[in-house]
């Protein structure tokens, strides 16, 4: 049984391993799972400025260094299940001290390319986080067409009510922090630990396994071998700093998140509202995803102003297990976005 504590048990067979990563790390995943997932389902079927408000503040809600963060932590979890790379870890530490191993990736997370497996890893990072992006795109492209297509109906010419306020509102949302409960902790496991499908798409030729070896998927695979050695967990999360942040992606997410601020600031009908949400919440967003995962580039990330709450503690399958089944316990019924001192 691999148990979340205090929130999702996934079970599994006994025998199977599982690892330990820190409440702070689980967090940014399902926060990434969370938003690509609610953002990437948004319909571009807009019939009131109602329906528009609500998928702009679902689609402008993450905090942009949580979500850099979350996408190494997701592709770190997709990582894990890479038989190779697990025994290639434990090989190495034969060589190599586990603790002199571990402070050499928490420097040098590249570091990690020294170790058998790793490109076979690090695809498996990348399609893990080509899979997330990939439909947030398609629903970005979906509400920029909208954009155009409803300015046949009335409604959408009509002025945007409080527009400053709905501006304030939408950069109080993107300064929260994610808070999963135990229904996301189980979902994040469910999604990053799903086998690959033959049809995935990787990019670029790392090496073994078409991985495409960008600063993201490196540093997925680096956090992957931490947890494999023990030291990506709650005890060493003040350690993972390095490995967690990477300032592309990271910047690539602040410029989508003030590209937003910049279009709604001026934007006056329903209607061009509607543009900004396709082009600059949502597929702007996506191209940050992509990019980190190795396809075509495109633009940015935002400013962190609330700090995460903390969770318990994590453990996660490894070794491409299936998980069963997922039982959860809403201990916090109200959950999910919202700043640290909302609950």
């Amino acid at each position: 049984m691999v148990a979340v504590s205090g929130f999702a048990v996934a079970r599994q067979e006994r025998s199977e391993p599982g690892v330990s990563l820190a409440r702070d790390v689980v967090a940014a995943a399902s926060a990434f799972e969370t938003y690509t997932r609610g953002a990437g389902g948004i319909s571009a079927a807009f019939a009131d400025g109602g329906g528009v408000s609500e998928a702009l503040a679902k689609g402008a809600a993450y905090q942009p260094e949580q979500l850099d963060a979350g996408m190494i932590a997701y592709g770190a979890i997709a990582a894990l299940q890479e038989p190779a790379f697990i025994d290639g870890v434990r090989r190495a530490t034969r060589d190599t001290p586990s603790e002199v191993l571990a402070a050499r990736l928490q420097d040098d997370p590249e570091s990690v390319l020294d170790i058998e497996g790793v490109a076979a890893a690090a695809s498996r990072a990348q399609a893990a986080l080509l899979k997330r992006g990939a439909p947030l795109d398609a629903t970005g492209k979906a509400v920029r067409k909208a954009a155009y297509d409803i300015q046949r109906q009335d409604w959408s010419k009509g002025a945007i009510v409080d527009s400053a306020g709905r501006l304030a509102k939408v950069k109080a949302i993107s300064a929260a922090f994610f808070n999963p409960d135990d229904h996301d902790t189980g979902r994040l496991i469910q999604a990053a630990t799903a086998p690959r499908e033959g049809g995935e798409r990787t990019f670029g030729g790392g090496g073994e396994g078409g991985a495409a070896f960008t600063p993201v998927t490196v540093r997925a695979a680096a956090l992957a071998a931490l947890a494999l050695l023990g030291a990506a967990d709650d005890d060493h999360v003040g350690e993972l700093d390095n490995v967690m942040h990477e300032e592309t992606s990271g910047q690539c997410m602040k410029m989508a998140k003030l590209n937003l601020y910049q279009c709604l600031a001026v934007a006056g009908p329903q209607y061009e509202d509607v543009f900004c949400l396709g082009q600059h919440a949502l597929s702007d967003t996506a191209q940050c995803v992509n990019a980190a995962a190795g396809a075509p580039r495109a633009p940015a990330t935002p400013i962190p102003t609330a700090a995460p709450r903390r969770m318990p503690g994590f453990t996660i399958p490894v070794g491409g297990q299936a998980v069963a089944s997922v039982a959860t316990v809403d201990d916090d019924p109200d959950g999910g976005w919202g700043p640290a001192s909302a609950k």
